[in-house]
């Protein structure tokens, strides 16, 4: 993924949690049915909006830093991708666990949020540890 299509990317998933954000504002005010008396769904469409929101908006940061550190280009490409998925599958984990659960748990696309976690948490290490000398695996 190119370091402009990232930050395009990562600026749209932030308009999307951040709209979905305004969205679940909307439904708490007007009281809709579905939404308010279910705690769980509350909940979770809660934790997708508040995480996919902050992630996006790290990924904006993780862009930033990529070009000031020297990320070496073969590296940069696979970590934006691999940040930028991560927070996709972390915010909509939560989201599509909340809509589609159980009497007591959340359902199983909840399951994709520690996936997502550990695929950011790998970019900014790498990000944080390459060198622009550093060479790409199998070369």
């Amino acid at each position: 993924m190119s370091q402009e299509r990232h930050l395009r990317w990562s600026l749209a998933l932030a308009a999307l949690f951040l709209a979905m954000g305004l969205w679940l504002e909307a439904m708490l005010g007007l009281r809709a049915a579905g939404w308010v008396d279910d705690p769980l769904r509350r909940e979770f469409l809660r934790l997708g909006h508040a995480h996919g929101g902050l992630l996006a908006l790290l990924n904006i940061g993780l862009s930033w830093a990529q070009v000031h550190l020297g990320t070496p280009e073969p590296w940069a490409r696979q970590i934006r991708r691999a940040a930028w998925l991560g927070a996709f599958l972390v915010g909509g984990g939560f989201v599509l666990g909340g809509l589609w659960h159980g009497p007591t748990d959340p359902g199983l696309p909840v399951l994709a949020v520690p996936a997502g976690a550990l695929m950011l948490v790998a970019s900014l290490v790498a990000t944080a540890l390459l060198r622009t000398g550093d060479r790409a695996p199998g070369r």
